[in-house]
């Protein structure tokens, strides 16, 4: 029943904020266009440089790669294009700075309440323009395909001020057991009360080792009755993260991966080739020294609105994280 609520608000906002965009006189760049999407005219290039608001310019290190990691809250065949506010939302969104040099990964997490600029289109997918919407909105906008992923790309760019996106992965919530099971499930501490209404197991401070369906409720699971439940649960994807990265290391060879990429095939999407797949998941793999440390939180403020939780990103301190993990002074 709630899953039925909840995709009748999705198309319900996706009609209103498309009905507000035209209100307000926000029109098409190109009449008819679906296939066209905001990304493909202003992600051209990559970025080269960045400047500040103090006049400090910074250049672009080449070899730091942003990969956007989406988790994508849907069950369908990620390869068949669905209809505007059918192929979910961006549930989980963090952005991987991969350091190929130094074979090192860190990540940003990015809430998925958190408000910026996004396509939106009408019913039809025909893209109407801009307007300021949960980030994770920007997926349900799309085709729940290439051109979802393209829209959270645009926003993710837009919302850390020009910085190119290299690449995409979109994963769903159907791959979430197959993932876990193949390295032998994943053990977690359970880091906040109120989660074994999830599963009775899910005792805070209680040491559980994820299997089968377990996997998918500890991190699907928040309390939607509580303000800002979706910030709270990002404390189980850390826990999550760190401890599956911590088991993947016991494997070696890629023989793993191309088995689990096979397996999810359905359930995720990339404009990734496979040989960089493997390569992101080799660096995953040896990186010893990862740790929840290396996964920023976005800092900022969360506001309450009559229906949604809000958050507003600190600029401030945000881009003196993107500038630190993506940039060098010229």
């Amino acid at each position: 029943m709630k899953t039925s609520i909840k995709k009748v608000l999705i198309i319900c906002m996706i009609i209103l904020s498309a009905v507000v965009v035209i209100a307000v006189s926000i029109k098409r760049n190109n009449a008819g266009i679906i296939a066209t999407t905001i990304n493909e005219k202003a992600q051209t290039k990559p970025d080269k440089s960045y400047t500040d608001l103090n006049g400090k310019k910074y250049k672009r290190k080449s070899y730091v790669k942003a990969i956007l990691a989406l988790g994508i809250d849907s069950n369908v065949d990620m390869h068949y294009i669905q209809d505007a506010g059918s192929g979910g939302q961006a549930d989980s969104i963090g952005l991987i700075a991969w350091d190929t040099v130094n074979n090192r990964l860190d990540m940003i997490i990015i809430p998925r309440d958190t408000m910026a600029q996004i396509p939106v289109t009408d019913v039809s997918g025909n893209i109407m323009g801009k307007t300021l919407q949960h980030i994770t909105m920007a997926y349900a906008f799309g085709d729940g395909n290439e051109i979802s992923a393209d829209f959270m790309k645009e926003s993710v760019s837009e919302l850390f001020e020009g910085l190119f996106i290299d690449k995409y992965i979109a994963i769903n919530t159907s791959a979430v057991k197959s993932i876990n099971d193949a390295i032998g499930g994943v053990e977690v501490i359970i880091p906040y009360e109120g989660m074994e209404k999830a599963d009775t197991a899910f005792v805070k401070d209680k040491k559980v080792l994820l299997k089968g369906d377990q996997a998918e409720k500890f991190l699907r699971y928040r309390d939607t009755d509580r303000d800002f439940s979706a910030m709270t649960r990002i404390e189980a994807h850390k826990v999550y993260v760190e401890a599956y990265q911590k088991k993947l290391t016991q494997f070696k060879g890629d023989s793993l991966i191309e088995n689990i990429l096979k397996e999810i095939s359905p359930y995720y999407y990339t404009d990734m080739q496979k040989d960089m797949l493997l390569k992101l998941a080799a660096c995953a793999m040896t990186d010893k020294d990862f740790n929840g440390d290396r996964m920023y939180v976005l800092e900022g403020e969360n506001k309450k609105t009559e229906i949604y939780d809000e958050f507003y990103m600190d600029r401030d301190k945000v881009m003196n994280k993107i500038i630190d993990l993506f940039y060098t002074a010229e």
